[in-house]
């Protein structure tokens, strides 16, 4: 069984047009049923955009919760209050916080009741860094990257994905989160068929909490990956730009995210 990722946001908090917070759909072959990764401010929107139906949303994974990553996780709450719609029952998950996040926030928001049709799985991090669980098939295992004090970058494997000890994934995919260039994310992505890693700011803007495209394409070499895809492009750094330099230490496909764009996990980009 294959799978696309549709690009709802491949940008970051700073304003850019075609490139919005961070969101990523995840939908499985023969399945209208949609997995989030993250969920910025827009994702709902860009849903309709790329085809999709906000009411497929079966579950939303996190990788932290920095706004530019989870706001609109309150607009989909929000939504499923309207009557006209018949919305699936949602799972949510997440690295620890999210008991906080769902607590805290709605109230503030004028949100008076969650959705009893939601349910709220926070993960927690072993003591070596590594959390997971399973669903719809899938198998997510997390590593907390030092993004900031809950990050996690994503690992995914599809159905038969280690769901038996030896069994071989029909696909695998890798999602950064944002990260600092830290040995676990390539650990995350081994031999991913599919690496969707952060790519925030060009060599001379380096940030200790974010990539560069050299940190990212040495990231995606480390770990064997069969493709790398850069997202989560601040405006000061042009994608293909990114993609040229991230190609000097990384002799795999490079495909570069923008709103609306479409990655299959093989050696040849979506059309």
């Amino acid at each position: 069984m294959g799978v696309r990722i549709h690009v709802l946001g491949a940008g970051s908090i700073l304003p850019r047009a075609g490139y919005g917070c961070a969101g990523y759909a995840l939908v499985l072959d023969g399945s209208d049923d949609i997995t989030l990764l993250d969920c910025g401010p827009g994702s709902i929107r860009n849903l309709a955009a790329a085809g999709l139906r906000v009411e497929n949303v079966k579950r939303i994974v996190f990788s932290h919760y920095h706004l530019d990553h989870c706001l609109d996780l309150f607009a989909l709450i929000f939504a499923r209050r309207n009557p006209t719609v018949k919305f699936a029952h949602l799972s949510v998950y997440g690295p620890v916080g999210l008991r906080r996040l769902i607590e805290d926030t709605p109230k503030g928001l004028g949100h008076y009741a969650v959705d009893s049709d939601i349910e709220w799985n926070e993960i927690e991090m072993d003591a070596r860094g590594f959390g997971r669980f399973r669903a719809a098939g899938m198998r997510f295992t997390g590593a907390a990257n030092g993004h900031c004090g809950e990050a996690v970058s994503w690992r995914i494997e599809g159905p038969g994905g280690g769901a038996e000890k030896g069994s071989t994934p029909d696909w695998c995919l890798a999602y950064s989160g944002d990260t600092g260039d830290n040995p676990v994310v390539a650990r995350i992505a081994k031999k991913a068929d599919l690496f969707l890693c952060e790519c925030s700011f060009a060599e001379e803007e380096a940030q200790p909490n974010h990539l560069t495209p050299l940190q990212a394409g040495r990231l995606a070499a480390t770990a064997g990956a069969r493709k790398l895809v850069l997202t989560h492009f601040y405006p000061s750094l042009r994608p293909e730009d990114a993609a040229a330099r991230a190609a000097d230490v990384f002799d795999g496909p490079i495909e570069t995210a923008r709103d609306g764009s479409t990655h299959l996990p093989d050696e040849l980009p979506a059309e």
